[in-house]
């Protein structure tokens, strides 16, 4: 009796989510950047710094977007090195992107009007300091969400409404393997991060219909100036844990997450223990080899998830029909 229950759920769980993929729209795969702007905060090192470098070489103009005047200067002249034609522009801005939404809003706006509406944002712009909670200065805790959370949600919440006004656009949230489990040492750093996994498993469902998407990427512990300074805080605890998923190169890291945007992924995962842990923990839905795969290797509990999660997008999807009735109607 059971498994003829548990075989009509997934049957139920399989036929909605055919439905929910071929009632969706169909998502541009960009092969090139070529004309587009390109906004990466945290551009001056690491990361942030080769995505922009991988953004140039697909054609794009590049502004990139940090608070040290003499590492912009210096990583532009490196991305101008990468660009595919003289007429590409490569700037930076000098901004502290947790500052109020005003002065972020305000520079954002300026540099729209000087190169062109922001095609691609990519929230780069991020720092740990280790330690245990209990043990960590006040100052820092606030530091690191300033920076990780708020210096991710204010540049979007700019970009957001043109995109969907000119109903193109791509943004990019830069997380961490640590914003999928709790890690000893981790604890001010994850929660940050954690709360920039929140936004955007929302504005997945929020940004449906819109043609406007969202990737959100999980680097590992990844070959940067950051890397370093992590490294002089973090106790040995996190130092195994986090080296457990590898050390990764930010040129891999910056070009896969760029490349993997412009397919529309919703989710970019870097070797094997980010793979696994992105089947076991994400909770949006990006393909339906994703779903099949979840179904299949974890059982029913993860099954009724998907259920949930694809009968929430369905109600978006009847919500935007609905409008479009509405607004046919008038």
């Amino acid at each position: 009796m059971y498994i003829i229950i548990g075989l009509l759920i997934l049957a139920v769980i399989v036929g909605l989510a055919f439905a929910v993929y071929y009632s969706s729209e169909k998502q541009t795969v960009y092969t090139d950047l070529k004309g587009k702007h390109v906004v990466v905060t945290g551009g001056s090192s690491g990361i942030g710094k080769a995505a922009a470098a991988e953004a140039a070489s697909l054609g794009a103009h590049v502004t990139i977007i940090g608070r040290d005047v003499s590492k912009l200067t210096a990583a532009v002249t490196e991305i101008v090195a990468k660009c595919k034609d003289k007429g590409q522009k490569i700037q930076f801005a000098a901004l502290d992107v947790t500052s109020d939404y005003n002065a972020i809003s305000k520079c954002l706006s300026e540099l729209e009007t000087s190169v062109g509406p922001i095609f691609m944002l990519i929230n780069s712009a991020g720092m740990c300091i280790c330690g245990e909670f209990d043990k960590m200065k006040v100052e820092d805790v606030k530091q690191m969400i300033d920076l990780n959370y708020f210096g991710t949600a204010y540049p979007t919440r700019y970009v957001l409404p043109g995109m969907k006004q000119r109903r193109e656009g791509i943004v990019v949230f830069v997380a961490s393997e640590a914003a999928f489990l709790g890690i000893y040492g981790y604890s001010a750093y994850s929660g940050g991060k954690w709360a920039v996994r929140g936004l955007a498993e929302t504005l997945f469902m929020e940004l449906l219909g819109t043609g406007v998407r969202l990737t959100l990427a999980f680097p590992p512990d990844t070959d940067t100036p950051g890397l370093k300074n992590e490294n002089l805080t973090k106790p040995k605890e996190t130092m195994l844990i986090s080296g457990s998923g590898g050390l990764q190169s930010a040129d891999m890291v910056g070009k896969k997450m760029v490349h993997d945007a412009m397919i529309g992924r919703k989710y970019s995962v870097f070797g094997f223990s980010g793979n696994l842990m992105s089947l076991l923990f994400c909770g949006s839905i990006d393909s339906l080899s994703q779903i099949l795969v979840q179904i299949s290797c974890m059982g029913i509990l993860r099954t009724v998830m998907v259920g949930v999660l694809l009968y929430f997008h369905k109600i978006v999807w009847d919500g935007l029909k609905e409008k479009k009735e509405t607004r046919k109607s008038k």
